[in-house]
């Protein structure tokens, strides 16, 4: 599907071409985070430490207000001060650790478990004043980490004027632990115990991006290249995937040709950045209505599934994306009902339900297609459908 007719499109990407170049952004305040420290005595959950500082780390950037300086960074800085990333720094010495870091901000923490119970407190320090710029804490059940970070940013993020962190990367506790545990052998140079724990992590959830860019950039360090390859080119498409997702989620659907019109609106300095991000990721910007960015994301998940049966058989991830593409188009369903291109989003889902031989649910979903919009432009493919459904209901 292309987003705009070709002569339309090339008279847009010409007007954009003859703005001039976008003036330089203006410089973000710069903060860094700290590794939380481990006040529970027990070494099983070093995990969350590492953990915290990478969901809160993520938060933060996401607000696309702050820089964030690269953790090899501030390691290299706490190298050279005889520290570690989380323990050693207190708030008298965080500002002056922020300073040698490059950054204006410094982030961090601690968490303590008891009886069941996870504690964290967090604070944010400005490195040339020593004033604490935010302060927060979160407590509950040990279980529900995971939301009690997103707490945490929350907070910490509404202090500092941020606005509100992103859906977690996970909502599986175990894939956080996995990926996180084998962050920690990964930086220490243990590659092959470090992918067992990034794949047990994308067990337990397939579409866990972070474990998945781990496995990748072990392989290179295990000089499996051919690997590497395929996971970058499954990382690639997920990427695109959260890409197109964010911009579903955004309180404005955003076209190329709004976005032209107002760059502003939109978060782009001008149009020329505007055209600049539609040369660099095209298939972003699919879709004039967001039912047809819906159908557009929907065969990105159908592309990631395949593709994951084809280099490593994961069936998991393929169950994985069917279960998305048919949760989009009930989203679609639900929220444009007459949406002409509706059809198209719930076509894509009949090919899940024949691939788990769903017979009675395919059956149903064809009728209602050859009933509603029977001059669809795929009915000869759903009549096929429909004739195997009935075929695999006779076979019961």
């Amino acid at each position: 599907m292309k987003l705009l007719p070709r002569p339309a499109l090339a008279l847009l990407l010409a007007i954009a071409a003859s703005f001039p170049a976008s003036a330089e952004a203006p410089v973000r305040p710069t903060i860094s985070v700290l590794d939380f420290a481990n006040r529970s005595g027990r070494a099983d959950y070093d995990w969350l430490a590492r953990g915290l500082a990478d969901m809160l780390s993520t938060d933060l950037a996401a607000s696309g207000k702050l820089a964030l300086v690269e953790r090899r960074d501030l390691e290299k800085v706490l190298r050279e001060q005889e520290l570690g990333l989380s323990g050693a720094v207190d708030e008298a010495s965080a500002p002056r650790i922020g300073r040698l870091a490059g950054a204006s901000r410094i982030a961090l923490g601690g968490f303590v478990v008891s009886a069941g119970i996870l504690r964290i407190d967090a604070k944010v320090i400005d490195s040339e004043t020593g004033a604490f710029a935010a302060v927060a804490s979160a407590q509950g059940g040990e279980a529900r980490a995971l939301s009690l970070e997103a707490e945490l940013a929350r907070k910490l993020m509404a202090a500092l004027g941020l606005g509100t962190p992103p859906d977690a990367g996970t909502s599986s506790l175990e894939a956080a632990k996995a990926y996180y545990a084998g962050l920690i052998l990964f930086d220490s140079g243990r590659y092959d115990e470090a992918v067992a724990l990034f794949k047990a992590a994308t067990e337990r959830d397939p579409l866990y991006a972070k474990p998945r860019a781990g496995i990748e950039e072990s392989y290179k360090f295990l000089k499996d290249f051919k690997r590497q390859r395929q996971v970058r080119e499954m990382n690639a498409l997920i990427s695109d995937i959260d890409a197109l997702k964010a911009r579903l989620a955004a309180p404005i659907f955003m076209t190329f040709a709004a976005a032209l019109t107002d760059p502003a609106a939109f978060g782009y300095a001008d149009a020329a950045a505007v055209s600049a991000a539609y040369q660099a990721r095209p298939a972003l910007w699919s879709g004039e209505t967001p039912v047809q960015a819906m159908w557009n994301l929907q065969n990105l998940y159908m592309e990631l599934g395949d593709k994951g049966i084809e280099q490593s058989e994961d069936e998991l991830l393929k169950a994985r994306c069917e279960d998305e593409i048919a949760a989009i188009a009930r989203v679609a369903e639900t929220r444009y009902p007459k949406d002409p291109f509706l059809p198209e989003t719930l076509y894509m889902e009949l090919f899940g339900l024949r691939e788990r031989a769903d017979w009675g649910a395919l059956k149903a979903a064809c009728e209602r297609l050859m009933t509603q919009w029977p001059d669809y432009r795929m009915m000869w493919a759903i009549e096929d459908m429909y004739e195997g459904a009935l075929k695999g209901l006779e076979g019961k």
